[in-house]
């Protein structure tokens, strides 16, 4: 059994001692109290602190989780405006969870409708073209089995099916990014797929541009190869034209330097007034057809831009004078009056190319009193602007009609009107408009009420008269020592030889003939002559191989003066002459003043 002992009464100055004891443990027991209560309510303060500083950083976090989910949605929005901008969607396909999430592009780019972020694979696969289908699935298979060698192309593009017909079907590129486990297996795959529609659109386009360059260049090529056929063609033509031309002028020149030769030479002061008449009729139509020969020769010569200016003094009121004079006995032979009128402004010397300008004149003239039947013809001359010279020429014939004035200055353009005469080559006012275009000059056509007004302007300075002017009568030609040129003509043809003859002994020459080039090479060396007249078309040895041995001979008979008389008349045909050695030249039908001068210039 349990025994409670009770411990033995205590004596009463224990019990006094065990009482101040107690109280001093109520006092410490009080004072630990008060330091609890105190360390409580510094406690329950520092939790009120903490409670509101976290609170407040609750506040913060979830202010600034506000701004951040907003920023995400404004980055998110942005991102999403870029694909749509740029023609991109993304892709990202979860393996093990076979869930394939997509950005909203991917809808607009595969025409597929939109449900939610998710959409299976094959459901894409579906909006692929049918006959693009099986490269798109071999391309996954590829990624997906890890066949990611660096030689392949990890990208692959195909064609949408579009809408009825392929309309607002697309071509896509997609490209892929994996994620492989630790075995090697893709566990992830994030793809882009962009709109490459413009690029594979300009791409056809840019191939079809390169095809098409090509062919042009091809084109080209060939017209390039036929050009140069058709120039080479249009280069042996002119050849043959101007051979033609050369061959022309030489066989018309010829009989025609007999011709105008021999009325030179009958001009004797014996003749009757009516052999005199008909002796002018006859040298001024070998005249006219020795302009129209010169005319066939400019317009060759025009064309291939070689028609040349010689300017010297020229007597402007003489020559004009001259041109009225010549054409007053065609147009008194119709009966017209024949006028000229000078302005008082105009210079008595000019420096300007003679024969273009009495050719200008003369075809004008001509023209005038062919085509007029009644009346008469005016020559005025003035002076305008400075040192422009106008000269029209004006006529009470038939006129021409405004709209068919153009056609005048045509090469071979005649105009058949009521009341014309067909004849002409129709060659002198294309002359005239080829020559005013050399000159820088301007021609043109009136209306004169009646008839036409033909006129023309060119440049014409005005100089001092020459110091010393030559007679229009020929002196005869004298040597230093005063002694008669020796003169050895080289011609082929007989009549061609008496014409030369002819002019050469009325200049006081002393002259020898022979019939070709051997014989000029074997009198000149056997012989003392002062000038050589050779020609250039000869049997047995041509006019330049003979200068070509003349000028090899020894001593003084190599250094005679060799001048070229020929009926080529072109710069390009005289050319071999003047290789040859031949110091100047004179055309046929002979000139007696062209003549002379030449001859003096070589004695001299």
């Amino acid at each position: 059994m349990n025994v409670t002992r009770f411990p033995p009464p205590k004596a009463a100055n224990e019990t006094v001692d065990n009482a101040t004891g107690g109280a001093a443990r109520i006092a410490l027991l009080e004072r630990r109290l008060a330091r609890s209560e105190k360390a409580r309510a510094a406690a329950e303060a520092l939790l009120e602190r903490k409670s509101r500083i976290l609170a407040f950083a609750n506040e913060e976090l979830n202010a600034r989780k506000v701004d951040l989910l907003a920023d995400l949605e404004r980055r998110t929005r942005q991102l999403l405006e870029a694909q749509r901008v740029a023609g991109f969607g993304t892709v990202i396909w979860d393996v093990r969870a076979r869930r394939l999430e997509v950005s909203p592009q991917i809808y607009v780019l595969f025409g597929a409708r939109q449900a939610g972020n998710f959409i299976g694979h094959r459901e894409l696969i579906r909006c692929v073209r049918a006959e693009d289908r099986q490269m798109v699935i071999d391309w996954l298979y590829r990624e997906l089995n890890g066949n990611q060698r660096p030689d392949r192309d990890h990208f692959v593009e195909f064609r949408t099916r579009g809408g009825r017909g392929g309309q607002g079907a697309r071509w896509l590129r997609a490209m892929a990014q994996i994620e492989l486990d630790d075995t090697g297996r893709p566990t992830l795959i994030f793809g882009t797929i962009q709109d490459v529609t413009r690029q594979t659109q300009a791409a056809a386009d840019a191939a079809v541009l390169r095809e098409r360059e090509h062919r042009q260049l091809a084109d080209l090529k060939r017209l390039n190869v036929e050009l140069i056929q058709a120039r080479e063609n249009a280069e042996r033509a002119n050849a043959a034209k101007s051979r033609f031309l050369a061959m022309m002028s030489h066989d018309i020149r010829t009989p025609l330097n007999g011709v105008i030769g021999m009325l030179d030479l009958m001009d004797e002061d014996t003749l009757s007034d009516v052999q005199r008449r008909t002796l002018s009729l006859a040298r001024s139509s070998g005249q006219q057809l020795r302009v129209l020969l010169d005319d066939i020769i400019d317009l060759a010569r025009a064309e291939a831009g070689r028609l040349q200016l010689n300017p010297g003094p020229t007597d402007l009121p003489g020559l004009l004078s001259d041109c009225a004079s010549f054409w007053r006995r065609g147009a008194g032979e119709k009966q017209l009056a024949m006028e000229i009128l000078l302005g008082p402004s105009l210079p008595e010397w000019v420096q300007i190319d003679r024969v273009r300008l009495r050719q200008l004149i003369d075809n004008l003239l001509s023209n005038a009193i062919k085509y007029t039947h009644s009346g008469g013809v005016t020559l005025v001359a003035e002076y305008v602007g400075g040192d422009r010279l106008r000269v029209e020429v004006r006529d009470t014939g038939i006129g021409v009609p405004p709209g068919r004035r153009a056609e005048l200055f045509e090469e071979f353009g005649q105009l058949q009107l009521l009341g014309s005469e067909p004849g002409g080559a129709g060659l002198g006012l294309a002359i005239c408009r080829r020559i005013i275009e050399v000159m820088v000059g301007e021609i043109g056509v009136l209306d004169a009420s009646p008839g036409t007004c033909f006129w023309f302007e060119i440049p014409c300075p005005a100089i001092e008269a020459p110091a010393k002017v030559a007679n229009a009568s020929l002196p005869r030609l004298i040597k230093a020592n005063g002694a008669a040129p020796r003169v050895l003509v080289a011609e082929d043809i007989e009549t061609n030889r008496i014409v030369a003859e002819g002019h050469l002994r009325r200049l006081g020459c002393e002259v020898v003939l022979v019939n070709d080039g051997v014989d000029a090479v074997e009198a000149v060396a056997s012989g003392d002559f002062d000038v050589v007249l050779m020609d250039m078309a000869m049997p047995r040895m041509d006019g330049p191989t003979a200068t070509r041995a003349i000028r090899r001979l020894p001593g003084s008979a190599g250094r005679t003066p060799v001048v070229a008389l020929t009926a080529y008349a072109r710069p390009e045909e005289l050319a071999p002459m003047i290789e040859a050695g031949a110091i100047a030249s004179a055309t046929k039908p002979i000139v007696p003043h062209d003549l002379y001068r030449v001859l003096r210039e070589a004695l001299d």
